[in-house]
């Protein structure tokens, strides 16, 4: 009896495994940039070197490029990669290791954030030791962050999603806290804080939001180019394409604009054939037509 169990379980992920991967996964990643935030928090008690705006924005690039779940286009820095490219047409960059322009990428979703809360409060009495940047005692701290989050769609400038991003975080008892004033923001002096600790909970609700927001506006993958039998389609490893995945294509038709409002709300689109991925690489994959004919760059791939 054990020995027929044993035998099924080993036909079961035999069978599992020889079993070519439907595409299911498969799923490409969405292009987005983070603006500089906007600082609408009145009468600021914190240090004025402290670039708030700047700040948030940076970590929340961070942490959303440390998914790997989303691509991440740096905007806070354009102008050192404009100067870079600038200077690779000189003359003074050898032309092969020389900046091409023209190959930026283009974000689909632009991230716009804002900071509606950024507080601590202290209550109780403190005692003990107290200097200008450091205070030792009994004295509690209440931290409070609100963002304002929004998701903005690149091509209309229509807004896909919002949301309030907001965190508290207190310390009571005998504590170490650091004044607003003497340490960097974002440093590990001020992540140690209750407001360091609101500031991070409060990014990883917005990073939780927007993965969600464009985990259901993934792009549709699409045919570079076709050689013969071969198709080759714009995503590979980094979006999880695999060996064995099969995808429909679609042509694309007639543009279906909003009367209306002149907003141009898709293309009807028609089946013309199926693929299966034969060879991934990194940034693209390669494809062997199984059915259909007529596929050409541009038309649109999804998973079937």
């Amino acid at each position: 009896m054990k020995r027929r169990f044993l035998f099924l379980l080993v036909l079961i992920l035999l069978v599992c495994w020889l079993i070519p991967s439907q595409g299911s996964h498969a799923q490409g990643k969405m292009r987005v940039a983070v603006t500089k935030f906007e600082n609408k928090v009145k009468n600021p008690w914190w240090d004025k070197s402290w670039e708030i705006g700047d700040g948030l924005a940076e970590m929340l690039t961070t942490e959303l490029f440390k998914t790997g779940r989303v691509i991440v286009l740096e905007r806070a820095a354009v102008s050192d990669v404009v100067g870079e490219q600038q200077m690779g047409q000189t003359g003074l960059v050898r032309q092969e290791t020389a900046a091409q322009t023209g190959q930026m990428i283009g974000a689909q979703v632009v991230i716009r954030g804002a900071v509606t809360e950024f507080a601590q409060q202290a209550s109780g009495a403190r005692g003990g030791i107290s200097t200008r940047y450091f205070g030792l005692g009994g004295s509690s701290e209440n931290a409070h962050v609100a963002l304002d989050i929004r998701l903005i769609d690149a091509s209309t400038g229509q807004v896909i999603a919002s949301t309030n991003a907001s965190a508290k975080a207190a310390s009571t008892g005998v504590s170490a806290n650091i004044a607003p004033r003497g340490f960097s923001f974002g440093g590990e002096a001020f992540n140690s804080t209750p407001l360091g600790q609101a500031t991070r909970e409060a990014i990883s609700k917005a990073v939780a939001f927007i993965l969600e927001r464009t985990s259901t506006q993934a792009q549709a993958l699409a045919v570079v180019k076709v050689e013969a039998n071969e198709v080759f389609i714009n995503a590979g490893a980094s979006e999880n394409i695999r060996v064995g995945d099969r995808f429909t294509v679609y042509s694309k038709g007639e543009d279906l604009v909003d009367p209306t409002t002149g907003l141009k709300l898709g293309s009807s689109q028609k089946q013309i054939g199926t693929i299966e991925v034969v060879d991934v690489q990194e940034k693209f994959s390669i494809a062997t037509i199984t059915s259909g004919r007529g596929i050409k760059r541009g038309d649109a791939v999804k998973t079937r």
